[in-house]
Order: C-alpha cells, then sequence, then structure tokens
C-alpha cells in the first residue's frame, strides 16, 4: 500500500512537471516569412479585404503580407465587388492590376408642371410625393417647375420665369398639371396607377450613363459637383446629347396658401438651372470617358440652405429622352 501512494505521487510530479515546462524549439524554425503586394488599378478608393477582413486600406496601397494563400476583395459603392486568390512569397513582391466595373441602377426623372392655384394638382402633388416616398429619392428625382397658369402671381414662377418658361416652351406644355417621365412619357396626373406604370417601365432600362453628384454651402454660395460616364454608346449620337444640373428646395411651407388651392407645403421646387437653361453639351464625349464640372449660385434670402437640393440628368436635345439622372438629397 505504502508503495502504491508513492508510485501515485510520483506520477502526479510527472504530470505537474510536464505541464509547466516547455517544449524545445527548434533551433533552425524561423519566424513568420513575409512579401509584398502592390494594388492598383482603375479606381481610387476601394476599400482593400483581406481573407475577409477589412486592412484597413484603400487603392492603390502596397500591403506587406505573411507568406502564403490570401483570397483579396476590393469593394466601392457603385462598382462590381472584385475578388481574387493570391500567393505571397518570402521577400518578394506581387503586383495585382484590377479593374472594378460599374453597377448603375437607372434613376427616373419626374418632372412636373404645376401651379399654385391649380385645382387637380393637388391630386397630382400627393401621388408624385407618395411614389417618391415609397421608391426613395435613390430611384426617382422629382424636379416641379412652376407655370404662370392659371394664375401668374404664382410666387415660385415670379421668382424664375426665364427659366420655368424655357423648360415649359422645350417640352411645349400648355396645361397644369403636367408630369412627364423621363422627357418621353406623358401620363395622366391625376392616375397614380399610370404613373408608377410608366415609372416602372423606366425603371427597368439599364443605363448607358453613370451620373455623380454632390453638394456643399460655402458662405452664402451653393456649390454642385457632378461627373458623368459614358458606358454604352450604343445608338447614342453624343453629339445631341446635354447635361442639366436643376437646384430645387426640397420641401417648402407657408403658413397661409400663396394660391387658390388650399396647399401650404410643397415639394422639390426648382430655384434656378446651371450653368443655365441650356445645360452643358456632351458633344465630344467618349466611351467609358468620365467628364466633371462644378456650379455653384449665391443663395438667395428666400432659399432655405438645409434644404436645398440638385437633381442632375442626361438628355437627348432632340428626342427629349432622358437616360439618367442623380440627385444629392
Amino acid at each position: 500500500m505504502k508503495q502504491l501512494v508513492l508510485l501515485i505521487l510520483f506520477g502526479v510530479a510527472l504530470i505537474f512537471i510536464s505541464c509547466q515546462t516547455k517544449p524545445p524549439t527548434d533551433p533552425n524554425q524561423s519566424p513568420t516569412d513575409f512579401g509584398e503586394i502592390v494594388v492598383q488599378g482603375n479606381v481610387i478608393g476601394a476599400e482593400i479585404l483581406i481573407n475577409g477582413n477589412n486592412s484597413g486600406n484603400i487603392t492603390p496601397a502596397t500591403l506587406t503580407l505573411p507568406v502564403g494563400l490570401h483570397i483579396l476583395k476590393l469593394q466601392k459603392v457603385g462598382y462590381a465587388n472584385y475578388s481574387t486568390e493570391i500567393t505571397i512569397y518570402k521577400d518578394s513582391s506581387v503586383v495585382l492590376s484590377f479593374e472594378l466595373q460599374d453597377v448603375v441602377e437607372k434613376i427616373v426623372l419626374l418632372e412636373d408642371f404645376a401651379n399654385v392655384s391649380c385645382g387637380p394638382c393637388v391630386t397630382s402633388n400627393k401621388i408624385i410625393e407618395s411614389l417618391q416616398h415609397n421608391y426613395g429619392r435613390d430611384r426617382i428625382a422629382v424636379i416641379k417647375y412652376p407655370t404662370s397658369f392659371p394664375s401668374p402671381v404664382d410666387p415660385f414662377y415670379l421668382a424664375n420665369r426665364t427659366d420655368s418658361d424655357n423648360r415649359r416652351a422645350f417640352y411645349n406644355v400648355n396645361t397644369a398639371p403636367t408630369v412627364i417621365v423621363d422627357g418621353i412619357l406623358r401620363p395622366l396626373p391625376q392616375d397614380s396607377f399610370m404613373i408608377k406604370q410608366r415609372v416602372d417601365a423606366q425603371l427597368g432600362i439599364t443605363p448607358k450613363f453613370k451620373v455623380e453628384v454632390t453638394d456643399s454651402i460655402i458662405g452664402d454660395l451653393y456649390y454642385v459637383y457632378l461627373s458623368v460616364k459614358l458606358l454604352n454608346n450604343e445608338n447614342i449620337d453624343v453629339s445631341e446629347i446635354f447635361i442639366q444640373t436643376v437646384v430645387t428646395e426640397t420641401d417648402i411651407e407657408f403658413s397661409n396658401p400663396p394660391g387658390s388651392n388650399g396647399e401650404t407645403k410643397f415639394y422639390n421646387v426648382m430655384r434656378v438651372m446651371l450653368p443655365s437653361n441650356q445645360g452643358e453639351s456632351l458633344a465630344n464625349m467618349n466611351l467609358n470617358q468620365t467628364i466633371s464640372s462644378t456650379h455653384f449660385v449665391q443663395i438667395k434670402p428666400e432659399w432655405k440652405m438645409e434644404k436645398l437640393n440638385s437633381v442632375v440628368f442626361i438628355q437627348n436635345k432632340n428626342s427629349k429622352e432622358i437616360y439618367q439622372a442623380n440627385t444629392t438629397f
């Protein structure tokens, strides 16, 4: 019995010693080896993910990684994700040249010609506001152009007669309300089903242009920054194409109705067209080319700075078709 106890104690001691002792190290074993990868391509600012983890780097970049196989992924809003496998070798440098493909959804432009004393405009205004709310501003952009009829003293019309009259004449609009979808479709303005049907049809089109727009306010100046890329020039005559920038105020509210139809709140009202109501020609644009421009306008006292928004769209001056639009708000 005494011998058995001694053997048990001896075994416990061996277990304890073995748990506390580090395994022998291989004197020939080296620390982790590294190599380098240079990531460069057609897009600046794409996030770089390594093996599913964000590396904290954006393109272009040079990264140092452990040797071995890695999965590299690039992602940026507006582009399809790019993924590939890269093998890193010790003390070597690998160059990865990538090309991200544009992913662009169609944004429909809905133009509304209305007046504060237009009775039927009350219904059409509610339909349009509901549609934009349901679809979102990332699918539907809206511009309301004030008309001189039935009341020539519409305050929005008096604030900018020139641009309002020019746009009305461009479409030969003689009644209010008039609703135009992407420049070419004219659903009945009080028929919500027909308007939605026309919008849905246009949303299914693959856009031939990519439009990006941002804005800022510096002092009393409102700046608009835009860029346009031609993605597909099939059946496109660029000599007929122009880009138009329209500054709107997203919602304006009065304590008392400014017209006879009783409305006190108005949405997406056109304030000014930049650089003018003639827009900018894209006659010299080439496939996959990006054209950028900047516009600014002095903010008028009656404008609410926090409500200012810009709608940019590409239009054919002859067919009047609008190929793509976008908005800052």
